[in-house]
């Protein structure tokens, strides 16, 4: 027991040297003081380690391209929103045709321009060129309804702020004489065939009857056409409703006559799309040149459609 009790007494003592685990702890006290001290040693390796982004040390070359883009291609912007607002227009002028329904300025302001309201002349004018180059037709101002009342007429000498344009349009065709033919221009359909050539017949007789006639006169013209109740465009009734709606004729009541009868007037469409040269076309398609008072009407229709309302005079 002795000898063995001084062997275990002659055990050297642990050495802080050597690789046991507490130099291993040692090893990684650096570390931790390096984080007492601020963590500076292990956040400028990490720097080290991870290259550093470009747009950090550097302005983006593309950013720099494309922040001086904007300026110089702020001429191309503004031309793409003006090709833009003309097809814009060019499709809602197409789409007002086709149901008839007058172009109105305040509409082309919301629903074409917004807030560009100052390119409307440049737009109107791209959506012309348009119009001819595709489509052979063109957008025409409506004229101002006509006064034929004589309070109307006198309301309209007194009234200062008179609107001198109607602000509306609708589009007529530009296609040379050669091309307009039945084959290229006339009408789609049965219906849409009767409906055109009823509402030009309507509109001649206004026409030669001085660019008004009474309601019952005109129900005696379509009896005689056998177009009194019902016609191939539909109820005769339902078919003058459409040309009042669509601006062919206008409906006003007569002031001179006591028992409420009505008269039928020039509207501003009618005016436009049929006008004079439509009424002599139809007269003389009806009438043959051998008719011996062809000339009598020409010349009625001729006075008619010259005739004006009278001036508005100034007292002075």
């Amino acid at each position: 027991m002795a000898p063995a009790a001084k062997r275990r007494a002659q055990l050297p003592p642990p050495d802080s040297n050597s690789d046991a685990s507490p130099p291993q702890r040692r090893r990684l006290a650096p570390p931790q003081n390096s984080r007492r001290n601020g963590g500076e040693s292990s956040t400028q390796g990490a720097r080290r380690g991870r290259p550093r982004s470009p747009s950090l040390e550097q302005d983006d070359p593309e950013d720099e391209d494309a922040s001086g883009g904007e300026g110089m291609g702020g001429g191309a912007t503004q031309d793409s929103n003006k090709d833009r607002m003309i097809k814009k227009l060019v499709r809602y002028a197409i789409s007002a045709e086709y149901t008839r329904v007058p172009i109105k300025r305040t509409e082309i302001s919301s629903k074409v321009l917004g807030s560009h309201g100052r390119m409307f002349k440049e737009v109107f004018a791209g959506a012309q060129l348009e119009l001819e180059r595709v489509f052979g037709m063109k957008m025409v101002e409506l004229p101002i309804r006509e006064k034929t009342k004589l309070s109307q007429r006198r309301a309209a000498q007194t009234s200062e702020k008179a609107p001198s344009t109607s602000k509306s349009y609708v589009l007529t065709t530009v296609l040379p004489e050669h091309l307009r033919e039945p084959e290229i221009v006339q009408p789609f359909g049965v219906k849409e065939q009767a409906y055109v050539g009823l509402t030009t017949m309507v509109v001649s007789l206004i026409y030669l009857n001085g660019r008004s006639i009474a309601e019952t006169k005109l129900d005696r013209y379509l009896r005689r056409m056998n177009a009194d109740r019902n016609t191939a465009a539909g109820e005769t009734e339902k078919v003058l409703q459409s040309m009042i709606r669509h601006g062919y004729i206008s409906k006003q009541k007569d002031d001179n006559a006591n028992d409420g009868s009505f008269d039928y007037v020039l509207g501003p469409r009618g005016k436009v799309e049929i006008g004079t040269d439509g009424v002599l076309s139809m007269v003389k398609t009806v009438c043959p040149t051998s008719c011996y008072y062809l000339d009598n009407v020409l010349i009625g229709v001729s006075r008619s459609t010259a005739s004006t309302p009278p001036k508005k005079s100034r007292s002075g």
